[in-house]
């Protein structure tokens, strides 16, 4: 590729400055411009409670989870004690 073909010769308008965007020295422009209608946000607010929300689903299940597993560990271990104790005074 020659250099002619790698770089935009002097006439050519750059893309930026089409939209009116362009600085100056033909860079991009660095200034604000709010877009109307962004429907496409939320607020920060509602999503921090859906986050803090989650985490303690999260947390909630977990407690549950391990408390209904220790639940059968603690049932199997007094079975196992009184097979234990059974075992004993057969012998």
């Amino acid at each position: 590729m020659s250099q002619a073909e790698r770089s935009p010769s002097k006439t050519e308008t750059p893309p930026d400055a089409i939209d009116g965007q362009a600085t100056s020295e033909g860079g991009p422009s660095t200034e604000f411009r709010p877009v109307e209608g962004g429907g496409n946000t939320k607020s920060g607010e509602m999503l921090l409670v859906q986050a803090y929300a989650a985490f303690w689903l999260f947390a909630f299940g977990l407690i549950v989870f391990s408390l209904r597993k220790q639940k059968k560990l603690d049932e199997r271990i007094a079975r196992l004690e009184d097979d234990l104790n059974e075992a004993r005074e057969a012998s």
